[in-house]
Order: structure tokens, then sequence, then C-alpha cells
């Protein structure tokens, strides 16, 4: 896809999440990040994106989504248009790429715009239907139908309808014989939303070829108490973490920037990390070796990483965050 063809993609995206009511943090259209748009309306947070061949999103693109995703408490979402196997994909279908849930754009725009979930999934090569298994069992007892009876009218065993009405979800074409035969709408949207993500068993963060600077900063956090990092290669910020702690819960979770002079971009990369916080409700900081005269500490929380070496609890980077960040407003 052509970076102007793309552009037009990303702009109607934000322009259907921007009416559905969301308010939207999106990255430069040429971003090659694990991630285009973050997305939040209410309680609900969604970190989107987008890929017209669905198989260039790699294991590491998804590792590194999910990973963000569960430290923003968000849901991830792959929009595509097509894969090696597909030449589109068709509306009401969804698909799983490393467990992370792929639609297409008419399926997006149903849902987003009109509150019309996908029914049918992909499963290992296979499509199913989601169904209302109550629904369904109660269809059957209305009709006075033995697992047996409905079992011979839509050519299944008595075992699978079973199944149906407890565990398993039947493919599109039973799914339509089951409707005709009990009369009843049976086929169920899908909450891609809330569906569970599983997060693959990893680290939590690796300082293999992390600057000298970027060590020395990952060390800094461990020490006052921010033992679940996660160093980004995919993101604008360049690390998440959490306090943890048996003696104090300081509610502290960080997105990190650090100034180590390798990246010309890093002003950018701090004004969106600083947006993606406010829009999450996290805290973005800055790390600099000198703040003097730095063009970022009129944007963002900036700290020297002198500064941190003095701290002693996460507690102090919590109330100087909050005193730099009252002097911005």
């Amino acid at each position: 896809m052509s970076a102007k063809n793309r552009e037009l993609m990303m702009l109607q995206i934000s322009q259907l999440l921007n009416t559905a009511g969301y308010s939207i943090v999106q990255l430069s259209p040429g971003s090659k990040a694990c991630f285009d748009i973050i997305a939040k309306r209410r309680d609900q947070l969604i970190i989107i994106k987008y890929s017209s061949y669905v198989d260039n999103f790699s294991r590491d693109d998804s590792y590194e989504l999910k990973s963000v995703a569960s430290f923003l408490n968000a849901s991830p979402l792959i929009i595509g248009e097509r894969g090696k196997y597909f030449t589109e994909l068709e509306d009401g279908l969804v698909l799983l790429r490393y467990g992370i849930p792929v639609v297409g754009l008419e399926t997006f725009t149903n849902l987003i715009g009109q509150g019309m979930p996908p029914i049918v999934y992909c499963s290992r090569g296979r499509y199913f239907v989601q169904i209302n298994r109550r629904l369904l069992r109660q269809s059957r007892l209305e009709k006075n139908l033995s697992y047996a009876d409905l079992a011979q009218k839509v050519g299944v065993s008595r075992r699978t309808i079973y199944e149906y009405e407890h565990s398993i979800n039947p493919p599109p074409e039973t799914a339509a014989l089951l409707e005709t035969v009990l009369e009843s709408p049976l086929a169920e949207g899908i909450r891609i939303f809330d569906l569970k993500i599983e997060t693959e068993e990893r680290p939590n963060y690796s300082i293999e070829n992390l600057s000298s600077m970027k060590e020395d900063v990952s060390q800094i956090l461990q020490d006052l108490g921010f033992i679940s990092q996660f160093w980004t290669k995919l993101s604008p910020f360049d690390a998440f973490g959490e306090h943890k702690s048996l003696e104090v819960h300081s509610g502290l979770n960080v997105l990190v920037c650090v100034d180590d002079e390798k990246n010309k971009h890093v002003i950018n990369r701090a004004e969106m990390t600083h947006s993606i916080a406010s829009l999450t409700k996290r805290r973005a900081i800055m790390i600099v070796e000198d703040d003097k005269e730095h063009p970022l500490t009129q944007t963002i929380p900036t700290f020297t990483v002198d500064e941190l070496q003095h701290m002693k609890k996460a507690f102090e980077l919590v109330k100087r965050w909050v005193k730099k960040y009252s002097d911005l407003k």
C-alpha cells in the first residue's frame, strides 16, 4: 500500500472514531510503531494497529502491542484488508493474529458506527458462528425436540448438538440450519473488546542492546521499586513501568522517554508520549543528562539522571512529578 493510501485509511479510521465520540491520540502515518491510534470513550480504551497486509504484522509486533495494551488496560485490535490466504477481510468476520483480533474496515465501521459486532470468527483455518447457547437450548425444548431429533434435522451427531449447547460453536452453514429449524436468531455478536488476550511468558524487560544511559535509567528505576519494566522497540516511548512494593503502594506507573542523544525525533516522541499519558491517565516522564535549557522541560515533566539517583523511594518521584506537572500548567 502506498503512503498516500495508508494516510487516507488512517484518516478514515480516526474520523470514524471522532464521530462516535472517542478521544484519540494518533501517531504519524509513517510511524513503524506497534500501534497507530489509541482511542478512549468513557471507560473503554482501544489500541489500534492498521496493517493492510495482515501477515506483515509480526510476532514481535504482537508481543509489544499486547504488552503495551496490558499496561494501559486497553483492548488491542488490528484493522486489516488482506492476507496470504484471503484477498479481503469479509464484513462480519474476526480473525486472530497471534491472539489479537483482526477485522476489516467495514466490520470496524459497523461496530463503532452502528454497534453491530461481528458474528463469525476463524480458528485454525475454519469458520464458526458464535451462538447464544441458552437460547439454543430454550428453542429446542420449546419445539419438543430431543438432541437426536435436532441432530437429524441439521445433519450432525447428537453429541455435537449437546456440545453446541455447552461449549463449542457451529460453522456458518450449520448455524443457519439451526436458526431455520428452530425459527430463532441464535447468532450472537462477538465482543472483541472483551476478549481475554493471552500474553507470552517472557522476561519483564531486557537491557540487551540498550545505550549505557538507558541501562543506568533502568537500574535506577528498579532501585526505586519499578521491578516491572518493559523497554520498547516499536513505541514512541522508550519504556513503561509499574511501581511494586510490599511496603508502599504509590499507585505510580510511568511512560518513560530517554534522551540519550541517539534519536533525532526525541521531541516529537516526548510530545506524543505526553499525549498518550494524558489520554490514558498515566504519568509521562522525560529523562535527560542535563535539563539546563533543554527544550522538553516546558513540555513534559523532565528529570536528570542525577535527580533520579538521589531519590530513595518512588514517592519522591511522585511528588516531584506532581510539582513539575503543575508548573507546566
